[in-house]
């Protein structure tokens, strides 16, 4: 299934980023952290996600989502 952004809220002035997306699962991004602790997954029960593949996979299109509507 290809994961999109259904939508992106912003919190602490930007600093976090909570992308929701088509699957019900979450994204969210703590810019401040270092890249390797910067993203949290969970799925659409609200339980962390852990395997790499899939928070990769998450990760990617919430990069997609920033490329396309120039999010720095």
């Amino acid at each position: 299934m290809y994961l999109c952004v259904t939508g992106c809220e912003h919190y602490d002035g930007g600093d976090r980023r909570v992308y929701h997306l088509n699957d019900g699962g979450t994204v969210e991004e703590r810019r401040s952290l270092p890249e390797v602790s910067r993203w949290l997954c969970w799925d659409n029960r609200g339980h962390r996600i852990y395997k790499r593949s899939a928070q990769s996979e998450m990760r990617r299109a919430a990069e997609r989502f920033k490329k396309r509507f120039k999010f720095v």
